[in-house]
């Protein structure tokens, strides 16, 4: 017998019925337009090896179906039960049709396995891995946090350097499943805790704080891009962009954590799924604010060098030659309209890109920033 489940921290899809021999249904749970895609679940069989077919459809209640499809082709990550890695499917077992794909397994017997189109790192983990860092290394890190979600998970992050150096930020999961970016963060908090010889000397010339998860409790639901109030936490300022605050209460914490203290700069890493046929791997992007927001002519230098950076030393032009624009309502537009901060955003393609993968290009996008900053003051 084989049955499915969604029922776990970031699981996601609903409607799991069974539609012909050794085949099955299913939907995502999405959250708005093009933020549909996600998909996250258990496959248990029960009885002897087989080999089952799974249709994952978009979900009929956004109705985005282009939304949804335009995310694949993509990697397609399976772990048994008792692996705490994930590995690809290959690509033969994957149909992308119109509206929906199809996935073929082979299940052991009595076994369960996990399907999903974007590895995991959730925030019980992702909590764990902080905590662990910080025990071990409290000679040159330490735990903070920023305050707790609407359902009173704590933000946590780690922090490594000198009081009253340049502060550098670096979050990821405002958008709570593009977990690329988590796994970026991971990395980068690794780093900056390590004990690499070039590290320590980072470490006597910044103050550096990261956050892998901003949005613990989307994340827990397995959110496209939502809060547990249904919030997305990039567009912050929602329809009122000179607010005085952003609208959720999470991006509210985000907010003061960055502008109540002296920040230099800050980094932002999201994700989005796909292997693009009109560009080359990785695939991955970038996006700026419009430089005339900076009034103050040394922090507009910087940026721009900041800008140079990541055209030329990183992969975020693989899918365009050009970056996207933050609107007025993002944090990174207004944090450099209000105060003058600059900022570094970068997105991984989830589809080339595992745990392993992400946490490397996280950390390349990390270092170059931090090494033009440095150059510049």
């Amino acid at each position: 017998m084989v049955h499915f489940s969604s029922d776990f921290e970031c699981g996601n899809s609903k409607n799991f019925r069974k539609i012909g021999k050794d085949r099955y249904r299913c939907e995502v749970v999405g959250d708005k337009k093009i933020y549909c895609y996600y998909f996250c679940f258990d496959v248990h069989n029960e009885g002897p090896a087989t080999e089952v077919s799974i249709e994952v459809w978009h979900d009929p209640l956004v109705n985005d179906v282009s939304g949804f499809i335009s995310h694949f082709p993509s990697t397609i990550w399976v772990a048994p039960q008792e692996w705490n890695r994930y590995r690809p499917l290959d690509q033969t077992c994957v149909e992308v049709h119109k509206e929906h794909l199809v996935i073929h397994l082979s299940l052991e017997a009595n076994k369960t396995l996990r399907v999903t189109d974007n590895w995991p790192s959730p925030y019980s983990d992702t909590c764990a891995f902080l905590k662990k860092l910080a025990g071990e290394r409290q000679d040159r890190c330490c735990l903070f946090t920023i305050g707790k979600s609407v359902q009173g998970r704590e933000i946590i992050g780690l922090r490594a350097g000198t009081p009253g150096a340049p502060r550098m930020l670096c979050i990821a999961g405002q958008h709570p499943i593009e977990f690329p970016g988590v796994w970026a963060m991971r990395a980068i908090a690794d780093y900056i805790s390590s004990a690499i010889g070039e590290v320590q000397i980072l470490r006597e010339k910044m103050l550096i704080e990261v956050i892998p998860l901003v949005n613990p409790d989307g994340t827990v639901l397995g959110r496209n891009a939502f809060t547990s109030e249904n919030f997305d936490m990039y567009v912050a300022f929602g329809s009122k962009p000179n607010a005085q605050e952003p609208e959720a209460a999470e991006s509210k914490l985000l907010w003061r954590w960055i502008t109540e203290k002296d920040t230099a700069l800050w980094m932002n890493v999201h994700c989005y799924l796909g292997w693009r046929n009109n560009s080359e791997p990785p695939f991955d992007g970038w996006y700026e604010v419009p430089r005339g927001l900076f009034s103050d002519s040394k922090r507009k230098h910087t940026y721009e060098a900041l800008c140079d950076t990541m055209r030329l030393e990183t992969d975020s032009p693989s899918t365009t030659m050009e970056p996207d624009i933050h609107t007025e309502n993002t944090l990174e537009y207004q944090i450099a309209k209000r105060y003058g901060i600059p900022s570094v955003f970068y997105e991984i393609n989830g589809g080339t890109a595992g745990a392993f993968q992400s946490g490397k290009r996280g950390l390349r996008v990390f270092k170059n920033a931090v090494k033009t900053f440095l150059d510049l003051i």
